[in-house]
């Protein structure tokens, strides 16, 4: 027999090994992009508030070791600490936790850090960019004990549509 094979488990049922033929056993390439709707779990005009604003975005994604599936990110933005822009606006820190969903139903966690930045003057409908890292918390399935992490990117249009892309390492 001529064939490939990895993540081969041998034993019986009461002690088994798994054996992984992956070239390199520490962390491979990981990279993400998706879409989908952003809602504010915050009341109206939050940004203008101490308390800050809390946004969630859920779509589709596209992701190395995944494939398609379903993302959420919920983001909390600290508008107290926000700096002009230089456009009219602020930036301000935010963090949050985001899931990505593989095909298979398993699901890769992450804890999301960075910067969120208007698109030009302070309005109740400006569009934002998001500029920070990521780091794979664990997860369920084969994710459970996912580490690595990377850069991530995206934004929103300021009508309810968002977007993101990350790129960097996973080990799992």
């Amino acid at each position: 027999m001529v064939g490939n094979v990895d993540a081969l488990t041998v034993g019986t049922a009461s002690n088994t090994t798994t054996y992984n033929f992956e070239p390199n056993s520490g962390n491979r390439p990981f990279a993400s992009a998706g879409s989908g709707a952003e809602t504010n779990a915050s009341p109206s005009g939050c940004q203008f508030t101490v308390s800050g604003c809390t946004v969630v975005s859920a779509g589709t994604a596209i992701s190395t070791h995944l494939g398609r599936g379903a993302y959420t990110s919920s983001l909390t933005i600290d508008w107290a600490k926000a700096v002009p822009n230089g456009s009219g606006g602020y930036c301000a820190p935010a963090a949050g936790v985001g899931s990505l969903t593989a095909a298979n139903g398993d699901v890769l966690t992450q804890y999301e850090r960075g910067m969120v930045c208007e698109v030009g003057l302070t309005s109740l409908t400006a569009s934002h960019t998001f500029t920070g890292s990521f780091t794979n918390t664990g997860g369920t399935g084969r994710f459970a004990n996912a580490t690595g992490g990377g850069t991530i990117s995206g934004g929103d249009n300021g009508e309810g549509f968002s977007f993101f892309r990350e790129s960097g390492d996973i080990g799992y």
